[in-house]
């Protein structure tokens, strides 16, 4: 058995891209070392002030965006692109919902009368999974657990058992 090339030119080879390693990269960025620290002190901020927690994780993102855009590892408008997406959007219109019902209180009294007083913990766990479970299915998760994570731990201190059992 030979062996037989099925194209013509031998730098051309599609699995070998001889052609392409050949050729200098024009795309190569002179301040590519600058960049990667300053993203590594950049990550290590926010790192550090999510850690922290005295400051909201959404002004933390903020400020880390900013920074990446003032120093023009991103764009502008790879920057702002991500706030056009409709999904982006419901969530965050979502948050704002949950926010309210949280802050109200609104839900608190249906889902003590809804979930009751259970003995155990596995009951306590299984009282809570159907009825998000059924919410989870018409409506984003994260909204959801946004919403629950208030109502569950006060629930669990009314009831009798550790919120970090419930969550």
């Amino acid at each position: 058995m030979t062996n037989s090339i099925w194209w013509d030119d031998e730098d051309s080879c599609p699995c070998l891209g001889r052609r392409f390693l050949d050729q200098e990269e024009s795309t190569t960025n002179e301040g590519s070392l600058w960049q990667i620290i300053y993203m590594c002190f950049v990550l290590l901020y926010m790192l550090v002030a999510l850690l922290s927690d005295r400051v909201g994780a959404d002004a933390v993102m903020i400020v880390s965006l900013t920074l990446c855009m003032a120093a023009g590892i991103v764009t502008i408008d790879e920057g702002l692109e991500g706030f056009s997406n409709q999904g982006l959007l419901s969530v965050m219109a979502l948050f704002v919902v949950a926010q309210g019902i949280s802050v109200t209180g609104a839900l608190d009294w249906y889902m003590g009368k809804l979930l009751g007083t259970p003995t155990t913990e596995a009951g306590a766990q299984l009282r809570l999974m159907i009825p998000i479970s059924i919410v989870s299915a018409f409506i984003n998760n994260t909204p959801v657990v946004v919403i629950m994570i208030p109502i569950v731990q006060r629930w669990g201190k009314n009831v009798g058992i550790s919120p970090s059992q419930l969550l």
